[in-house]
């Protein structure tokens, strides 16, 4: 299964230096290569997210590229979040269209 976040699969904090994300993904891959183990803590799947996760934290450009769309992924998640609550109250059989003041805040050009 696909992580997410590259910096929790490679297990360091987003603050990490280039030198910590490069001793993480070292030590990820000997524990995970089948020929660092002999078989035993081998995982391919994984190995992939790690080597995915290194080849774009691994260079400062595509880093920053990543940061950067991070930080608007959680911005906009962050805007939605409480959406449904704002909107529709918890009462059960209740809809948006049984509320005329949050038709008209949606369709005020259509209601003077």
């Amino acid at each position: 299964m696909r992580s997410a976040d590259f910096y929790s699969v490679l297990g360091v904090d987003r603050a990490a230096t280039d030198e910590e994300i490069r001793r993480a993904f070292r030590r990820l891959v000997r524990e995970l290569h089948p020929d660092g183990q002999a078989g035993e803590g081998a995982d391919p799947e994984r190995l992939r997210e790690v080597l995915e996760a290194y080849s774009v934290l691994g260079r400062r450009d595509r880093r920053a590229a990543y940061d950067q769309a991070l930080r608007r992924a959680e911005a906009t998640s962050l805007l939605w979040a409480d959406f449904p609550s704002r909107v529709a109250p918890s009462r059960p059989g209740w809809s948006v269209v049984d509320d005329p003041e949050i038709l008209r805040t949606l369709f005020r050009w259509w209601f003077p």
